[in-house]
């Protein structure tokens, strides 16, 4: 029985992942250090500590990493006071959907805290329907560890075998896997790909296929 249900944010409940290229393909030129595209897709999901180790790795140690996430998270942070980030399609109809059925909805995503806080106070229609956030850094090991989900799991009063975790990226469905979670994944930048395969129960092209699918995975007619 799925009694709740862990979302990753950015690429899953927001088109968030091609607004980020924009802003650090921008911010990285501005520091001197231009970065592609096929770079990018290989931080997705990645908790702040790795992804640091990879921008480093790439542009050199010299690279000013933390004034680069500075600069981006004031980008995202100014960006939702003053407009609504775009939404995934089906999310609104995704979340009530879930309240309808008495599913819980929590949030399980690298992105910090004050940021979340951020988007969810310029989206209140969206906030009101999580009932637990667990953010980037409040758990002793990042994704692809399973302690975003468990965490998440345990913050609305569920074992992880009794929720669904939504996830775009590699590092994410690796992490609902390893939880005991069944794990989703509806591709963003990243395509479903076979080395996704092992990580995923259900590949969904976006969120409207989340609600249908708890109705079949729980013996709930449709509706």
């Amino acid at each position: 029985m799925i009694r709740a249900v862990l979302f990753d944010m950015d690429g899953v409940l927001f088109d968030t992942e091609t607004l980020g290229f924009q802003a650090m393909s921008r911010i990285a030129s501005e520091l001197g250090r231009p970065i592609d595209k096929a770079f990018y897709l290989t931080t997705l999901g990645v908790p702040d500590a790795d992804c640091k180790r990879i921008y480093l790795a790439a542009l050199g140690e010299d690279f000013p990493y933390d004034l680069a996430v500075d600069r981006f998270r004031s980008y995202f942070s100014e960006y939702s006071r003053t407009r609504s980030l775009p939404r995934k399609e089906g999310l609104g109809e995704c979340l009530a959907g879930l309240k309808k059925r008495n599913i819980k909805i929590a949030l399980a995503t690298s992105t910090v805290r004050a940021l979340v806080n951020d988007y969810f106070a310029a989206m209140p229609d969206i906030g009101r329907y999580f009932d637990a956030l667990v953010c980037g850094g409040e758990v002793p090991n990042g994704k692809p560890a399973p302690d975003i989900y468990t965490a998440a799991a345990r913050a609305v009063g569920c074992k992880p075998g009794e929720c669904l975790g939504v996830e775009d990226s590699f590092y994410g469905v690796q992490s609902i896997r390893t939880s005991g979670a069944r794990s989703v994944m509806i591709p963003d930048l990243l395509p479903f790909e076979p080395r996704f395969q092992p990580y995923v129960d259900d590949c969904l092209p976006d969120l409207s296929g989340i609600c249908p699918l708890i109705d079949r995975l729980n013996g709930w007619a449709q509706g």
